[in-house]
């Protein structure tokens, strides 16, 4: 049994699928296959049993997979350990962040960083929810912020809270399109972001949820310029409603339809293997730090 044995195990688990498991291993599906039942041979053991829907595990292979989980785990920091040891070893900490999160938690969180590690070299990354999940499962990140439920199983999450979100229009337009709820929605352009955004994904929930079509949608993924389109009167979006009240307090020509709200849950995520490395337990006790009281 080596470490490419148990971190295929262990992807092939994860995912549930031989193909995609493969294709996140840089390998071909024969490849995999053999790696498991290698595996399998050497431990006498049954691990996985096709279904219609992929790969699962065996009873054996749910009690097998946390303690291969322990391993990698142990490898991961052992590889860390061991890189400590050049000459020249500068601590890199990579984090992922998206628009939601407040201005003065990322300040804060930076400023906890910095404090517990003066000499690290922080790189902090900007994206969308799931451009944040693909690069933490792609180990370009030590760990990220992710809006929404968290249902991969390579993954570990922080609960840090709800992020509320408020559906906004032109000032203009609030009474004619209270005037004939939810119907009115439909005459609007919509304005959102890409498919990779989690908001995203929920708000065609919120379409279906309210039998609405669009008769357009705009994607744009910058939130300041989602929310500059909403005050020109080019369509509806659906923001976070801090910003909302924010830009109405400026004096924007911004209304919140309170009719219809949306509440999201904000993650810390990181991958499993990475539970003992500790950069990303240094993130995560910066995380706890600073969102003491809502971090689960």
């Amino acid at each position: 049994m080596d470490y490419t044995q148990l971190k295929t195990f262990t992807e092939v688990a994860h995912i549930g699928n031989l193909t995609q498991a493969a294709e996140r291993l840089h390998l071909s599906q024969p490849a995999v296959s053999a790696q498991i039942k290698s595996l399998e041979k050497r431990l006498d053991v049954t691990l996985f049993k096709r279904t219609t829907n992929g790969m699962a595990l065996t009873p054996a292979g749910e009690v097998f997979l946390p303690e291969a989980e322990a391993l990698l785990q142990h490898h991961h920091k052992l590889d860390c350990f061991a890189k400590t040891l050049s000459e020249h070893y500068v601590t890199h900490a990579d984090l992922g962040l998206i628009h939601p999160v407040a201005p003065d938690k990322i300040t804060g969180l930076t400023q906890s960083i910095l404090k517990q590690d003066p000499d690290i070299m922080l790189h902090i990354q900007y994206g969308m929810s799931g451009e944040i999940e693909q690069r933490v499962l792609d180990k370009q990140l030590h760990g990220g912020f992710f809006l929404g439920p968290v249902t991969r199983r390579s993954l570990r999450s922080l609960f840090l809270g709800d992020i509320q979100y408020s559906l906004v229009c032109h000032a203009g337009e609030t009474g004619r399109i209270r005037a004939n709820l939810p119907g009115s929605l439909e005459e609007y352009a919509w304005i959102e972001m890409s498919v990779v955004s989690s908001s995203r994904k929920h708000m065609q929930q919120f379409w279906r949820k309210h039998k609405i079509s669009p008769k357009q949608q705009i994607i744009c993924d910058y939130p300041q310029t989602i929310i500059d389109l909403v005050c020109e009167g080019t369509g509806l979006a659906m923001i976070p409603a801090q910003k909302a009240e924010a830009a109405r307090a400026a004096g924007k020509p911004i209304d919140i339809l309170d009719e219809y709200r949306q509440t999201l849950p904000l993650h810390f995520i990181y991958l499993d293997e990475f539970e003992e490395d500790p950069v990303l337990n240094l993130l995560k006790g910066c995380v706890e730090e600073v969102w003491a009281d809502t971090v689960v």
